[in-house]
């Protein structure tokens, strides 16, 4: 059993335009690429855990998402970086008429996407981390025993800070910064 990282995706990995779709919007967050490759070598497999209600909502396909993945984990090939696994919840609760309600627990903060991960991937959550910039993404850590980080984005808030400190998550500017200010994390 091996450890991973879970890392959400926009706001995370790459700079949050909103509703992020096609390669050439995808910018990467200055040395998150960097980032991947000290946690890989670390030993952490990443998993990326995305909730991409734009789907849901019409805005784009999830052919595209895969498309759009493909892209980022090509632009990773080129520093050694391998994505273990992109996970999608494409759902979003205010358009989900007539679907199987029980695909809802698929988006964060549910467990179910992550859950899934460590089945196939064989990982220990235990020793698992999440990485992400709502508490939405940090909920699903608290529920299975992972460790939470929250990396602040447009999202930033003083009740999400406020939350952080309740729940003993520490916070910090961006993945890249967290391994720096935490060295521990990648000495497994």
């Amino acid at each position: 059993m091996q450890p991973a990282c879970f890392l959400d995706r926009d706001g995370t990995l790459n700079v949050d335009h909103d509703f992020v779709h096609q390669p050439h919007e995808w910018d990467w967050i200055p040395g998150v690429p960097e980032a991947l490759l000290k946690l890989q070598q670390a030993g952490y497999k990443l998993i990326v855990v995305t909730n991409q209600s734009g789907i849901a909502r019409g805005r784009f396909t999830l052919a595209q998402v895969h498309a759009l993945h493909e892209y980022a984990g090509r632009l990773l090939a080129d520093t050694g970086v391998q994505i273990n696994g992109w996970y999608i919840a494409p759902w979003h609760p205010q358009f989900h008429e007539g679907q199987d309600p029980e695909l809802l627990n698929e988006r964060k903060p549910g467990t179910v996407l992550f859950e899934r991960a460590a089945k196939e991937h064989q990982l220990d959550l235990s020793r698992s981390l999440m990485v992400g910039d709502k508490a939405s993404d940090l909920k699903p850590a608290l529920r299975l025993g992972m460790k939470p980080f929250l990396v602040r984005s447009r999202f930033f808030s003083d009740e999400l800070a406020q939350w952080c400190t309740r729940h003993e998550v520490p916070v910090s500017e961006t993945l890249p910064l967290l391994l720096s200010e935490r060295p521990e994390l990648l000495q497994l």
